[in-house]
């Protein structure tokens, strides 16, 4: 058992036997986020879909889109699978996805479909989100039961300080 910023892993039974392991409290907004961001997903690549017709740049947007979308579609299922990894993972993903979309826009232009009035202010609000869920996820009692099978420093596997 190592302790890691005043957590302490714990066996994967005395993890669930935890009172705070599961999908419950705010888990479930996020996991409600995670199921509506696979059809989300799917009518926004739709939406943003072009002509492979029109060049190069036309067919990069597009392969960006269902790389976006089989990244959405994999941390649902990741989610759900309760991936000890889920938190790391999802910081590389906000890191890279976010840096990346911006620097392919930057370069490939916008993807097709209705264009942003304030596209600065969707980048804004992308990091705000992504920032606030990272956040979460390192502050959540239960995020961390439940995925990480860590328990504060000192409390036992039931709850209790």
């Amino acid at each position: 058992m190592g302790a890691v910023a005043g957590w302490v892993r714990v066996s994967g039974a005395e993890a669930e036997a935890h009172r705070l392991y599961g999908l419950g409290g705010w888990l479930r907004v996020i996991s409600a986020l995670m199921v509506l961001s696979v059809p989300g997903g799917v009518v926004l690549t739709w939406q943003q879909w072009v002509d492979s017709a029109l060049g190069a740049a036309a067919v990069a947007s597009n392969l960006l889109g269902l790389l976006v979308l089989g990244a959405q579609i994999g941390m649902a299922v990741l989610w759900f699978r309760l991936w000890p990894g889920f938190r790391p993972g999802y910081a590389v993903l906000a890191v890279v996805g976010t840096a990346g979309l911006a620097l392919a826009d930057a370069v490939i232009g916008p993807p097709g479909g209705p264009a942003s009035a304030d596209p600065v202010g969707d980048l804004v609000l992308e990091v705000a989100f992504h920032l606030a869920f990272l956040a979460y996820m390192q502050t959540s009692r239960r995020f961390r039961v439940t995925f990480e099978h860590r328990v504060k420093a000192g409390e036992g596997a039931c709850g209790s300080a």
